[in-house]
C-alpha cells in the first residue's frame, strides 16, 4: 500500500526538518545536546541551551508545523469543494480577510493584539470574504476556475486597500510594526500561541476529516454526488465555516503566510491520490514540513539577517502558481480544438 511508506516517509522527513529548526540557527546547538536541552528546560533550568530550545525554538516550531497544517489542509478541502487545483486560502480572499480583521483591532482595539478578540475578528473577517469570493465565482451551482481567481483578486484588492488605509492613519512605529506582520513571519511565537492555535488546528483538521468521503463524491462532480444523497451546499458551508475558522486564527498570529495551501495539497494528490481519507492528514504532515522548512531558510539564508517567512513561501509559491495556472491553460486550449 503505497500511502503507507509516503506517511512514513513524510514521518522521518518531519522529525528531520524539526530536529535542524532546534539545532540551527545564531545560536547553534549540537544534535546531541537537544535532548538535554529540552530536559534541562522542563526541570527548570536557565542555562543559554535550555531557554533557546524551550522559550524560543521549540513553540516557534510547533507554531509553524500547526500553522502550516492548517493552510495545506484548508487548501486541500478548498480545492475539493471548488474542484479546482488553484484554490488556496490566500488566493480566495480568505487570508487577506482575515488579516484585515487583525490589522483593524490592533490599530483600533483597546486591547493587546494577540488577545481573543483578534481570532474571532479575523475569523469573521475571513469568512466574508471567502463567501463573497464564493458567489461573485458561482453561477447556476457551478464555479469557474477563471471567475474564481479574478474574484479572489479583486477580493484582495480591496483587502489590502483596506488595509494599507490602516497603515496610512497610524503613527509611524505601529505601521513598521504592522507592515512586518503582514508579510508573514514566526518570530515571537509563546506558548500561548501555540496552545490557542493548536487547539483551534486539531479540531478544525478533525472535523474536516468527517467529510472526507463526501470530498472524494463532489471531486468526481456535484451531480454524481447529489445523487448518492451528498448535501452539497450543507458540506460547502460548514467546509467554508469550518476553514474560515482555521485560517482566521492562523492568520491572526502570524500574518499572512500563502501559497502553503496550494502546493502541499497538489503535490500529495500526486503522490499518494485523491482519497482526501488519507490526502488530509497527509496534507496536514506535509504543511507542517514545508512551513517549518522554510521558516529554516527565512532564519539561515541571510544570518544575521532575518526573512520573514512569508517572503520564503511566496518566492516558492508563485512560480508554482503559474506552472499550475499554464497548465489548466493548455488543458483548456486542447478542449477547445477537439
Amino acid at each position: 500500500m503505497k500511502q503507507k511508506w509516503w506517511f512514513w516517509g513524510l514521518g522521518v522527513l518531519f522529525i528531520v526538518v524539526a530536529v535542524l529548526e532546534l539545532s540551527l540557527g545564531p545560536v547553534p546547538i549540537p544534535f546531541a545536546q537537544i535532548p538535554t536541552g529540552l530536559w534541562q528546560y522542563v526541570h527548570g533550568s536557565r542555562g543559554i541551551n535550555p531557554v533557546v530550545l524551550g522559550d524560543i525554538r521549540l513553540p516557534r516550531l510547533f507554531v509553524a508545523a500547526l500553522v502550516g497544517a492548517g493552510l495545506a489542509v484548508t487548501g486541500a478541502v478548498l480545492q475539493a469543494i471548488f474542484r479546482n487545483p488553484l484554490a488556496d486560502p490566500a488566493i480566495i480572499g480568505v487570508s487577506s480577510g482575515g488579516a484585515l480583521g487583525a490589522v483593524a483591532v490592533m490599530e483600533w482595539g483597546t486591547i493587546s493584539a494577540f488577545s481573543w478578540l483578534t481570532p474571532l475578528t479575523a475569523f469573521i473577517a475571513g469568512l466574508i470574504t471567502m463567501e463573497l469570493t464564493y458567489r461573485l465565482s458561482t453561477r447556476n451551482g457551478q464555479t469557474s476556475m477563471y471567475s474564481l481567481i479574478l474574484a479572489g483578486v479583486a477580493i484582495n484588492a480591496f483587502t489590502s486597500a483596506l488595509i494599507s488605509m490602516i497603515l496610512t492613519l497610524s503613527p509611524l512605529e505601529t505601521m513598521q510594526q504592522m507592515l512586518f506582520w503582514l508579510m508573514g513571519g514566526l518570530d515571537g511565537s509563546t506558548w500561548s500561541h501555540v496552545w490557542i492555535i493548536g487547539g483551534v488546528v486539531i479540531v478544525c483538521v478533525a472535523l474536516l476529516t468527517f467529510f472526507s468521503s463526501e470530498y472524494d463524491l463532489i471531486s468526481m462532480g456535484e451531480e454524481q454526488a447529489h445523487g448518492v444523497g451528498v448535501h452539497l451546499q450543507r458540506v460547502k458551508r460548514l467546509t467554508l465555516l469550518i476553514s474560515a475558522l482555521m485560517v482566521g486564527v492562523c492568520v491572526s498570529f502570524t500574518g499572512v503566510i500563502g501559497f502553503v495551501g496550494l502546493m502541499v495539497p497538489h503535490v500529495l494528490r500526486m503522490l499518494i491520490g485523491p482519497a482526501h481519507r488519507y490526502l488530509i492528514p497527509a496534507s496536514a504532515l506535509g504543511g507542517a514540513i514545508l512551513l517549518m522548512a522554510a521558516d529554516l531558510v527565512a532564519r539561515m539564508a541571510f544570518l544575521p539577517l532575518e526573512l520573514n517567512v512569508g517572503i520564503v513561501t511566496s518566492a516558492f509559491g508563485a512560480p508554482f502558481f503559474l506552472y499550475l495556472l499554464s497548465k489548466q491553460q493548455q488543458g483548456f486550449t486542447v478542449k477547445m480544438r477537439r
